[in-house]
């Protein structure tokens, strides 16, 4: 009897509340024929080949008034020759002592026995 009583609730109950949905959707129905709604602007349609060809405007009409001033300059390419620099004078100046690595030394150094090291640093002082 659980069963029987259980379907009979649920009958019921669907019925009590298809009830009211109906009488609502009668009301509803007449109102929305009377105001349409809004009507929609269609998509506009894509030119022809030939439509797009007669409308196209020249590059010289578009051209703003002002030119656009560039922000940064990034010269690519290679540069113009500038002056030949002046050349050096031959041999080694003592009296001068510049910075950096002397050349001299260097090469003293880089010599593979000790005595042709001892020989180059003895001749170059």
């Amino acid at each position: 009897m659980n069963t029987l009583h259980c379907l009979v609730a649920v009958a019921l109950a669907c019925t009590a509340l298809a009830g009211p949905l109906h009488a609502q959707t009668a009301a509803p129905a007449q109102a929305a024929s009377a105001a349409a709604p809004p009507r929609i602007k269609p998509a506009p349609r894509h030119l022809t080949p030939t439509e797009a060809r007669n409308s196209a405007t020249t590059p010289g009409d578009l051209r703003p008034e002002e030119p656009v001033i560039p922000q940064i300059s990034i010269p690519l390419g290679r540069k113009p020759p500038g002056p030949a620099p002046a050349p050096k004078a031959p041999g080694r100046s003592d009296k001068v002592a510049t910075p950096g690595i002397d050349d001299a030394a260097a090469r003293c150094r880089a010599q593979a026995s000790s005595q042709a090291r001892a020989a180059c640093a003895e001749q170059g002082r």
